[in-house]
């Protein structure tokens, strides 16, 4: 259930995180963590909120202009992926509710915990700081596919909540279900969808969606993970596991993980984006875009 928020100085637009975060599910695993290091309260510039909202805004705009779209899949940036030439880290599905509004739907890893939760909360909240520097991708599914997520993600969204795993790890294995991160919750979302808006089949374990998208032939990321990048994780990371991954890839070093490319490539290569479109970003003079 939505927690009560303020109201926005913009149009549909929901004040940024530090202000009103609201969570999709119970709250207690993201709090448990609030005293340490990474939790601590932040509190971006005045130039960084302008930049936020005026980001949040073009994209309520774009989304607005799209004729009877209701659910999109959104990504933006975050964590630096460049060294493996990727731009973008973190996809979201955007709903229009049924007051008109846009929220975002997706899961996150809070305070680098070894557990996610499911967050519903505003275009602003979801863009963040990564609004002065990276532009947002939007996807547009087809009708059908749509039409079968926006059904899944409406409230109780029964079955987009058990496709959830709690236990996160940032570099969780795409075909196992031992942990979860981001990007695969959308992706497994998506494909029940798929799978339901072709032929009705419907999909509600991860191990069933798995399956299938193996049988789609989804191919994910390959990042290379350097071996003092794998022992700091091991010893001092709470959200980075890799037991989950076949013994090839960690010795290898070479890890398949879901990313925000390769899920647009998997959903083109299936047919089933009607549109792309891309949300400029509002560079903040003075401020460099995150490091690795």
């Amino acid at each position: 259930m939505d927690l009560p928020c303020p109201a926005p100085p913009m149009k549909r637009i929901a004040l940024p995180a530090l202000l009103c975060a609201v969570l999709w599910l119970a709250a207690p695993a993201a709090q448990a963590q609030s005293q340490q290091p990474e939790c601590m309260e932040r509190h971006p510039t005045p130039a960084a909120l302008a930049s936020m909202f005026d980001v949040a805004q073009r994209a309520d705009e774009a989304l607005e202009a799209l004729d009877d779209v209701d659910v999109v899949i959104i990504a933006r940036g975050g964590q630096d992926l460049s060294r493996y030439g990727l731009r973008h880290s973190h996809l979201a599905f955007a709903v229009r509710e049924d007051d008109g509004s846009w929220r975002t739907v997706h899961l996150l890893n809070r305070c680098k915990s070894s557990e996610s939760t499911l967050f519903r909360e505003g275009l602003s909240n979801f863009i963040g700081e990564t609004g002065t520097h990276t532009d947002l991708r939007v996807g547009v599914p087809t009708p059908a596919v749509r039409a079968a997520l926006k059904a899944m993600l409406t409230p109780p969204a029964i079955q987009a909540k058990a496709l959830h795993e709690p236990r996160y790890s940032v570099v969780a294995y795409p075909f196992s279900d031992e942990y979860q991160n981001s990007n695969q919750w959308v992706l497994e979302v998506l494909a029940a969808a798929i799978a339901q808006s072709r032929d009705g089949t419907l999909l509600v374990r991860r191990a069933q969606v798995q399956t299938w998208l193996k049988e789609q032939m989804y191919q994910p990321s390959s990042l290379h993970i350097g071996v003092g990048k794998r022992l700091g994780a091991r010893f001092f990371s709470a959200n980075a596991a890799t037991t989950d991954h076949p013994a090839s890839e960690r010795v290898s070093g070479n890890y398949s993980v879901v990313t925000v490319e390769s899920v647009f490539d998997f959903l083109q290569k299936r047919g089933v984006l009607a549109q792309e479109l891309s949300v400029a970003h509002v560079p903040v003079a003075g401020m460099a875009a995150p490091k690795p």
